[in-house]
């Protein structure tokens, strides 16, 4: 018995340090949780089981472990779970955090039976579980119920319809029936709902109820707060049963202090739950019912435990025998302050209010300065403002008292004086001429004056040079610095001088900080990266040169930076990008024209060899917000066209990346807008956008419609020679595919348009 004592409490300790290894690092949740399922099933010693069971619903709970893991291990996890639920000597402990885990492991277990139906035998595990779970959920104890409730509302909401957010990205939408394909060989759609709302209502009956079990209720009323968040078609129905329920109806009842308890919790919690759905939703259909329920409650729980015993002690009424004068309330008069002795008097008899002669033998100096002050401070503070001025009244009279004793004085003493002058007093006294000697004072005042002293130019120290990495850092907080300035900055008020002559970046606005902000990083620092201070010049080094580290541009960090902050919100910040783009690319075009006038011959380079940094942020800009752009959008349409209308330059890599928007048919329709607005536009691209709109018309059917309205007024011929060989033996005809008798007769009537057009 002792060797079974010491193996069940060494494969404990082993336990325990696997469970310290995953909580360290997720990565080993996948080992070690099918390590241990052997060791902890339904056979093994109950302290294996508890800590299994613990172990099981912790891990399945931790957000660390990623959720395609979990989705993996969890159908291993259900024929321990069923086992621990269906033994006939169950413990508690276990039963509590198996359906813990149960709660968990069931919306990842629903979520790969919609992938993988063929594992049929896991959801017959689980439905099992679920069955023994609700079949004995009323009679368990209150803390196993709690996690019977939470499981109740798992499966509730994972077999409610949810909504889709992205049709394209299943896995990426939230686990609910919605995703469930309605020819399912294993999940019914039929039943599943209808079990959702038979366990809705079996978690609602607890409001019908006469129950005075606050647990109960408080956990209930927390789980359907969550569906009524995520699952809008059942919220309605929850809250109208919330609101023909009556926490304080219990109050008629003799109330105990449990009872009291137990009604101010459900109270409390009732009305935390119905706040929180009318701050989430204010202007929901049931708003105005939560808040006259609320105010219609509040009114309940004042006259429930309204409690006069629990309010301060009134004063005490005036005794008419006159025989308690030490209790009796003084309202009239307010503190006594003792006079002041005699004088001459100090500083601390002028400022003492007090009978108490300790504290004037407490010398207050033998007190450190940093205990005194936070004491005198707390005090301050808690000071009665009246009592406060009383005294300061008292000391400023004390004080004029002083000054009238002192002036009275000083009087007496001037009468005295003048009565002892008038008896000394001698007519025929003369006094003699005292001898005068020589003094100091009758020396030349050149000698005593000390000589000046020659001062040269007082100069500041030069500061250390700045590494590379520091000067870095410094350019990358000036360039924070201003675009927060363009973010805080206000819009222009007043009307601006319009025209070429004008001065840019005039005014304190956004517009003049953002100006600035672009031509930093446009044209200020064209050849100043190559321009170096001498490294052997002491006196006129201001950046060490560290040759292992590459030398940072600051043009660079700029627009990386400007780059990154259009595209936090690059539909309001499209002006900026434009202006952005436009200066780059007058830019470039001046240090082209510079480099042909200096080496007098015509470059042949393409366009993005001649301007690099405009087509590299142009392009990148595009390819950026194109995943973004909504076709069911007019705005985001509309920012496109904008964007390709207001660049200065529309280049091959661009038109590719339009070109490209018609490989999703939801946005053909922004593609053909887009190419037939700079056909009509920009005639410097017409053709290219031709031929674009050309080869969706031959390669892609769903742009086929909207491109022949464009070929139809701008390229006639290759619609007429596209429908006079239709089966593409010459390369240019009209490629078959699966809709070849549609596009035929298509091209039937755009023949005859064509024609009566002609």
């Amino acid at each position: 018995m002792a060797e079974l004592a010491t193996t069940v409490t060494e494969q404990l300790r082993q336990l325990d340090s696997a469970r310290t290894l995953v909580l360290g690092d997720a990565h080993f949740y996948s080992q070690i949780v099918a390590g241990v399922l052997p060791i902890i099933g339904p056979q093994a010693k109950t302290e294996l089981q508890r800590w299994g069971s613990d172990f099981l619903a912790e891990s399945f709970a931790n957000p660390t472990w990623s959720t395609s893991e979990k989705e993996k291990e969890c159908i291993g996890v259900l024929p321990v779970l069923r086992g621990w639920l269906e033994m006939t000597d169950e413990d508690h402990a276990v039963i509590k955090s198996a359906i813990q885990t149960v709660a968990s492991i069931y919306g990842f277990v629903f979520r790969r039976m919609i992938s993988n139906p063929e594992e049929s035998g896991a959801w017959e595990n689980m439905t099992a579980i679920k069955s023994n779970i609700l079949r004995r959920m009323d009679t368990l104890p209150t803390g196993i119920r709690i996690c019977c409730i939470k499981f109740v509302q798992k499966v509730v909401q994972v077999q409610t319809a949810g909504i889709i957010s992205d049709p394209r990205r299943p896995e990426r939408n939230e686990t609910s029936i919605s995703l469930v394909p309605r020819n399912h060989p294993v999940l019914s759609l039929r039943n599943l709902e209808a079990e959702a709302s038979g366990l809705l209502d079996r978690l609602l009956d607890v409001f019908h109820q006469d129950s005075s079990d606050a647990i109960l209720i408080n956990s209930t009323l927390n789980c359907v707060a969550v569906l009524v968040k995520s699952r809008a078609s059942v919220a309605n129905k929850i809250i109208s049963v919330i609101l023909n329920y009556n926490p304080l109806k219990l109050a008629n009842t003799p109330m105990t202090p449990a009872t009291k308890v137990s009604l101010k919790s459900m109270e409390r919690t009732t009305r935390a739950v119905l706040r929180n759905i009318n701050k989430s939703n204010p202007n929901g259909p049931l708003a105005n019912k939560i808040d006259a329920y609320l105010v219609r409650l509040q009114q309940s729980r004042n006259a429930v435990f309204a409690d006069t015993t629990s309010l301060k002690r009134s004063a005490p009424s005036e005794p008419t025998d006159g025989l308690d004068n030490i209790k009796r309330a003084r309202f009239a008069q307010g503190p006594t302050y003792p006079p002041m002795p005699a004088p001459p008097n100090s500083f601390a008899q002028l400022f003492t209010l007090t009978e108490d002669t300790a504290l004037g033998t407490f010398d207050v100096k033998v007190l450190p300065i940093d205990l005194v002050a936070p004491i005198t401070t707390a005090i301050l503070s808690h000071v009665d403002q009246g009592g406060l001025d009383r005294a300061i009244v008292e000391i400023r009279s004390r004080y004029d008292q002083l000054q009238k004793q002192a002036q009275a004085q000083a009087v007496k003493s001037m009468t005295e004086m003048a009565g002892e002058e008038d008896d000394d007093y001698d007519p025929e006294y003369e006094p003699e001429p005292p001898e005068t000697e020589p003094a100091v004072t009758a020396l030349p005042v050149a000698e005593i004056l000390q000589p000046d002293i020659a001062l040269g130019p007082y100069e500041l120290p030069k500061p250390p040079p700045l590494s590379e990495q520091q000067v870095s850092i410094a350019a990358k907080q000036t360039v924070d610095r201003v675009l927060s300035m363009i973010s805080t900055a206000s819009t222009t008020s007043h009307s601006q001088k319009l025209g070429f002559n004008r001065l840019a970046a005039s005014n304190d606005d956004r517009d003049a900080w953002a100006t600035l902000m672009i031509r930093l990083a446009t044209r200020a620092p064209r050849g100043l990266d190559d321009l170096v201070s001498d490294p052997d010049s002491d006196e006129n080094q201001l950046v060490k040169k560290e040759p292992e580290v590459d030398t940072p541009s600051i043009a660079n960090g700029i627009r990386t930076t400007l780059f990154q902050y259009i595209l936090e919100d690059f539909r309001s910040r499209l002006n900026l990008a434009i202006s952005w783009l436009n200066e780059e690319w007058y830019s470039e075009r001046l240090i082209l024209a510079i480099k042909k006038n200096l080496s007098s011959i015509e470059s042949t380079s393409s366009p993005s060899s001649s301007f690099p940094i405009y087509s590299h942020y142009s392009y990148l800009f595009l390819q950026t917000i194109l995943p973004y752009l909504d076709a069911r959008s007019p705005l985001d349409t509309r920012i496109l066209i904008r964007f390709l209308s207001e660049i200065p330059s529309v280049s091959l890599p661009i038109l590719h990346l339009v070109e490209r928007l018609a490989e999703d048919p939801e946005r053909v329709t922004m593609c053909i807008m887009a190419f037939q607005y700079l056909i009509m536009m920009r005639p410097p691209v017409r053709e290219a956008c031709l031929d674009a709109v050309e080869k969706l018309w031959r390669e892609n059917g769903e742009a086929r419609q909207g491109a022949v309205k464009v070929l139809t007024r701008w390229r006639k011929d290759v619609l007429q020679a596209g429908l006079n060989n239709p089966s593409g033996e010459d390369g240019q005809g009209v490629i078959k595919n699966e809709e070849e008798e549609p596009i035929k007769a298509e091209n039937g009537e755009l023949n005859d348009k064509i024609k009566s057009e002609g």
